[in-house]
């Protein structure tokens, strides 16, 4: 009867027969035939759960993006909030103040709190910044809904951007530093699957309650936003902090027990060490070529380029246009003639959410550099398309439906493409160390940026200011075409990359175009090690 032992035994050396090319001190084996993750959905269920569950948080950031679309065009809210006007077509207006605060002051919010984030989640860990953003969102919620005064609602609005910057940079850093780097692309499917699907709801919630002509037509979907934080609080209970983090502060043990809690039954311990012996090597590596972690260390000689990178990929989100479709939609549909704008809000929200439900038909199989450009180049021309139609017709029936049928094609082709993979390369390219710091960096200006494009939006398409209508979106077009010249000049290729290689990349100063072909020679020595050193111990 074979022993268990012998057993285990027998599948440490079969990983280490089939994960390397040799056992003397010639050079390692190339990326590929050393392999700590398992291509399997099946070998990989927990991480897919724990993706899923944590990015639950991004469901609050689409939700008020939905609901506060909404909200601008909903009488009991204008009731409240707005002003009578016979002349318009409901009868009642909302003041351009009022448009620019109830919005830019989330993104203001957000530019706050994530510019913190780097320095909260390293010194509390990235399971820490999630509890403050839980506590912040239901403050902020409680708030909105029991108190009815423009204090109050500025108050309310400005505390749910802390809470969304705080939920938005510490859900990618948890699911960033878990994760397989195999599963890194899945985890942002569910990313945008969470803002695209919140963002719905929040649409759907709103063409309900539209119809009360009461304070409950706003109170009701603002209520919808206690029940995510409620259910990650819960979630949070039972998962770890993540391994990178406390491996960066020393803390190996507890980060090697975090590891194999969030990997499955199928993988092996070996495959365990391995991983951990590559992220000690890394941050051992970073610590000599970055001695203190803080925002100064991220322009210095060793780090700036990747800061810049970094920063570069998040303003994808600012420079696409989608704040301009997706929280003035509604609004706009209705100054382009639309007779059923919250319908059509509806349906834009459902065409968003099947770009995100489209990305597991490429992700993995098609690099990032591929997929940011050509999302680029079509949402360019999407904007292009509706300028020139406005520009030509003015407002009539043909346009409006040109204009609803070009947001569509645009918001499923940004949900698909730049949206979720710009944050995804941003959140990889910085050191381990300075990830927190340089990923609340970029969110702080890219906040800093939507705080300004909301605050100034009302003043080109609003009807008492610029009167631009869709002939603003010709600034959106020449943006986007600025994300295909960037991603084709700066940005390297990261797919099926681990962290540690992406960051033995950049040390090695690998070019941006050879990222795909060079062999990680530092991170496979690493794992070559563990395998070394379990086959020693069972000849």
């Amino acid at each position: 009867m074979t022993d268990p032992k012998d057993k285990h035994s027998a599948t440490y050396l079969d990983h280490a027969t089939t994960g390397t090319s040799n056992a003397s001190n010639t050079p390692p084996a190339p990326a590929p035939a050393l392999k700590i993750t398992r291509d399997s959905w099946k070998d990989n269920k927990k991480g897919i759960a724990i993706c899923f569950i944590i990015n639950m948080a991004l469901f609050e950031y689409g939700l008020d993006q939905g609901m506060v679309n909404g909200f601008q065009a909903m009488p009991g809210f204008l009731h409240d909030f707005g002003y009578q006007d016979p002349h318009l077509p409901m009868g009642y207006g909302i003041s351009t103040m009022v448009q620019q605060l109830i919005t830019s002051l989330v993104s203001a919010g957000m530019f706050v709190s994530t510019f913190v984030s780097g320095w909260l989640s390293n010194k509390i860990g990235r399971k820490g910044g999630l509890w403050v953003a839980i506590f912040l969102m239901i403050l902020s919620v409680t708030i909105q809904i029991s108190v009815i005064n423009f204090g109050a609602l500025y108050a309310g609005r400005i505390l749910l951007g802390f809470s969304n910057g705080l939920l938005l940079v510490c859900t990618q850093l948890y699911v960033q530093e878990t994760i397989p780097s195999n599963l890194r692309s899945l985890a942002y499917t569910f990313y945008q699957f969470w803002i695209s699907f919140g963002a719905l709801l929040g649409t759907v919630v709103n063409n309900e309650t539209s119809k009360r002509l009461d304070r409950s037509s706003y109170r009701i979907p603002l209520g919808v936003l206690y029940i995510i934080p409620v259910l990650l609080a819960i979630a949070l209970l039972f998962l770890p902090e993540t391994p990178r983090h406390l491996a960066a502060h020393g803390k190996y043990d507890e980060a090697t027990r975090a590891l194999r809690f969030l990997r499955d039954a199928a993988y092996m311990d070996l495959q365990i060490e391995e991983e951990m012996a590559e992220i000690k090597h890394s941050i051992e590596i970073d610590k000599e070529i970055i001695s203190t972690v803080g925002y100064r260390e991220m322009f210095r000689t060793a780090a700036i380029k990747r800061t810049l990178t970094s920063l570069g990929l998040a303003l994808f989100s600012a420079a696409n246009g989608v704040p301009f479709v997706t929280q003035y939609g509604v609004y706009f549909f209705m100054l382009s003639g639309d007779t059923q704008p919250f319908r059509d809000g509806v349906v834009l929200s459902c065409v968003g959410l099947a770009g995100v439900l489209a990305t597991p038909l490429f992700t993995g199989k098609v690099g990032k550099r591929l997929i940011l450009m050509t999302g680029g180049l079509v949402q360019g021309l999407c904007m292009l398309g509706m300028a020139l139609s406005y520009s030509i017709r003015g407002i009539d029936g043909l346009s409006g439906r040109v204009t609803i049928a070009m947001c569509s094609i645009y918001l499923f082709t940004a949900s698909a493409t730049t949206s979720p993979y710009s944050w995804q390369v941003a959140g990889e390219v910085p050191t381990q160390r300075l990830r927190g710091h340089t990923l609340g960096f970029a969110s702080s200006v890219t906040y800093l940026c939507g705080w300004s494009i909301t605050f100034t939006i009302p003043y080109f398409i609003n009807p008492t200011a610029l009167n631009w209508g869709a002939r603003y979106a010709y600034i959106w077009f020449a943006s986007n075409l600025l994300i295909c010249v960037f991603t084709f000049f700066v940005v390297p290729e990261t797919n099926k990359r681990t962290l540690e290689e992406i960051d033995e990349c950049y040390i090695q100063k690998v070019p941006i175009r050879n990222f795909p072909r060079y062999e990680c020679v530092g991170t496979m020595s690493s794992r070559l090690e563990v395998v070394q050193k379990v086959k020693s111990e069972h000849e």
